[in-house]
């Protein structure tokens, strides 16, 4: 019996052994009767007929990819962004882009872990173990990327996600179906109220940070450099004179490291408004130091609810045209449609969520995302002070649900779904 139960043993330890170089070598079994490893399967390339009617654009055309990067983006530990490069990089191409953006990291530290509201903190790179997903970009992916990107004749702008909550908190979340709620409720909380102490700790670190990292992307040859992180990003409430100047300083600082563009985001509201919740951006002009300024559209202001997805866009993007020549600006539009029914008024879901019964529970609408890029490339098309079309998100690869976990099937991914095909046409019209 004792002979048996070490025989066992070693047999399960030979197995996993084999699997585990397997994996690591990415080594796959010839077919067989027996399962085939996750990381030999392979995604199915969707080709979809679409009937558009495109005109020539005259926007720069740039591809924005899914903010992720490393192992571990759709949740089954196996995938890594870096594997993906050259395909995903040869697609974007192919769509007929100039520009394609992605996504480094960086993370808040806290001295007491429990309170991400005070300035007792310091940033850092973000790390797999943090939520074993996202993670910092290295020196070695920085080369890789800018030399795909500009093999494919494309120009590489960098984003950041600045994480001021343990990351891997809504990753635990998850498990109950809860993320989205938990990163509203963390928001809301590290928004609520911001000294003029605080804003000018914030500007010295994350200025810092951000200088640190421009140096390492000029001698990459990065393209384009983004000044303001596009998760949790603080608002400046009772203090916009002050955190204005110091944006401007951020941009002229960066301006001695970094050769190529700098670009700057405007709120979808306050730059309409004039007011995002409390903060008063008449007080902000800082974005028009910048090269490039863009603003985000995952959804259409409420006012715009009454009218059907065509005329809604329309009516917006016509809108945006005429607040940007008003303001004497020239904008990126980042236009990021879900693929489910009603998305421009309902807004993004949180499709790491996928135990949340809102999630599970809403149907796919491929066609209502296909529309809706048709109707703003047809409304683009009109415009005088819309400069450049960001099409966002383009997921790392070809999988959907459900052979994956995240519901990428209604999320703003437009790869692998007949949007991309939309996208190719307005993109590659001479």
């Amino acid at each position: 019996m004792k002979k048996l139960i070490i025989f066992l043993g070693g047999s399960i330890l030979f197995i996993v052994l084999v699997v585990a170089l397997m994996f690591a070598g990415k080594v796959c079994p010839p077919q067989g009767p027996w399962p085939t490893p996750p990381w030999c399967a392979t995604a199915t390339r969707n080709v979809y007929t679409v009937d558009v009617n495109p005109v020539k654009l005259s926007q720069v055309k740039a591809v924005n990819m899914f903010d992720t990067w490393g192992r571990n983006y759709n949740m089954s530990m196996i995938e890594t962004t870096r594997d993906n490069i050259d395909s995903s990089f040869a697609r974007v191409k192919n769509l007929g882009a100039e520009e394609v953006y992605v996504h480094d990291f960086h993370r808040a530290i806290f001295g007491d872990k429990s309170d991400f509201t005070t300035a007792d903190y310091q940033i850092e790179d973000e790390t797999f173990w943090n939520d074993f997903r996202d993670e910092s970009m290295s020196e070695s992916d920085l080369k890789k990327l800018v030399a795909t990107a500009h093999q494919n004749g494309l120009k590489l702008g960098i984003k950041h996600n600045l994480h001021f909550v343990n990351i891997g908190k809504y990753i635990a979340e998850g498990i109950k179906g809860n993320i989205s709620e938990a990163v509203k409720e963390d928001y809301e909380r590290f928004n609520s109220s911001h000294s003029e102490e605080w804003i000018r700790d914030y500007f010295e670190k994350f200025s810092a940070r951000l200088l640190a990292k421009a140096k390492m992307y000029d001698t990459a040859g990065v393209d384009i450099f983004s000044i303001f992180p596009s998760f949790m990003d603080p608002r400046f409430s009772g203090h916009e004179e002050l955190a204005n100047e110091l944006q401007k300083k951020l941009i002229a600082d960066l301006r001695q490291v970094f050769r190529g563009k700098i670009q700057a985001e405007v709120s979808s509201y306050g730059f309409f408004e004039d007011k995002n919740g409390t903060e008063d951006w008449t007080k902000y002009d800082f974005y028009k130091y910048a090269d490039i300024v863009e603003i985000r559209v995952y959804s259409l202001p409420q006012r715009f609810s009454s009218l059907g997805p065509d005329e809604a866009i329309s009516s917006y993007i016509k809108e945006l045209d005429a607040v940007a020549g008003k303001k004497g600006v020239k904008l990126s539009v980042f236009f990021a449609p879900s693929s489910y029914e009603d998305s421009l008024n309902a807004g993004p879901l949180e499709v790491l969520d996928y135990k949340n019964e809102k999630v599970k529970n809403t149907a796919p609408d491929y066609d209502y995302q296909a529309k809706a890029f048709d109707a703003f490339f047809r409304a683009v098309a009109q415009t005088k002070n819309i400069e450049r079309v960001n099409v966002a998100n383009f997921n790392w690869d070809d999988y959907l649900d459900p052979f994956v976990k995240p519901k990428i099937s209604i999320s703003t991914s437009f790869r692998n779904k007949p949007a991309e095909e939309v996208v190719q046409a307005w993109f590659t019209k001479n």
